[in-house]
This record gives C-alpha cells, sequence and structure tokens, in this order.
C-alpha cells in the first residue's frame, strides 16, 4: 500500500506511535514473570560472589595447585612402581631361563647315567705264575 500523501502517511505514523497508557494490572504480570529468573539469577551471582573475595580466590588457587601437585606426584610414583615392576618381570623371566637350561642339562646327565651301555667282555682272568 503506497500514499501519495506525504501528510497522510505522517498521520498514520503519528496515530501508531501515540503513547498509551498500559492495562491495569501490566507492571505485577511482568514483576511475576521476571521474579524466577531474579532468584535464580541471584542465587548463582552469590555462588560466584564468593570468589570475588582476593582472600578465598588465593585460597581457591593454593588448594587446586596443592591439588595438582599431590595428583602429579602420586602419577609419577605409579610410573615408577610400574617400571620396577616391569625390571623385577624381566629378571624373573631371565631366571626361569637359566634355571630351565640347567634342569635341561641335569635331565640329560641323568638319562646319560641311566642308560644301558654295552659292556665290554670280560677279559679270561691269566693266571700268575
Amino acid at each position: 500500500m503506497t500514499h501519495k500523501d506525504p501528510n497522510r502517511l505522517e498521520d498514520a505514523l503519528r496515530t501508531a506511535l501515540r503513547r498509551e497508557d498500559p492495562p491495569d494490572g501490566f507492571a505485577a504480570k511482568v514483576l511475576a514473570r521476571v521474579a524466577p529468573r531474579t532468584v535464580a539469577g541471584a542465587e548463582e551471582r552469590s555462588w560466584f560472589a564468593i570468589f570475588s573475595q582476593p582472600l578465598i580466590r588465593w585460597a581457591a588457587f593454593a588448594a587446586l595447585s596443592i591439588g595438582l601437585i599431590i595428583g602429579g606426584l602420586y602419577y609419577r610414583n605409579l610410573q615408577r612402581e610400574r617400571a620396577q615392576g616391569e625390571a623385577a618381570k624381566q629378571q624373573l623371566m631371565l631366571a626361569l631361563r637359566i634355571a630351565g637350561s640347567k634342569l635341561q642339562l641335569a635331565k640329560e646327565k641323568v638319562q646319560e647315567i641311566n642308560q644301558p651301555r654295552s659292556h665290554p667282555q670280560p677279559r679270561p682272568a691269566r693266571s700268575r705264575s
């Protein structure tokens, strides 16, 4: 819809943008809808407001730092124990291999001793004269 008369357009704009009083109870309705959000926002702000105090901020930073240091030391200790366990496992495997080879040698010796040998023919006894 186009208006060729500029005065009619101005009049229409004035009519659309004129000031009107709000209906009765409008402010109460707005406040009722905003109230639950304000309470939740106040609770969130009060939680974060704790950290706005420098002493508590430094205490939280110190607690976090100590926790990270202790966690790092614990992890390093676990790694060291794991490495020692792996080294002990390797030593045990070597000892078992050595013991196994020694047992194999002993078994071969025992079998060698127990094998029936061909006995040489006894020589006839000579008389002593």
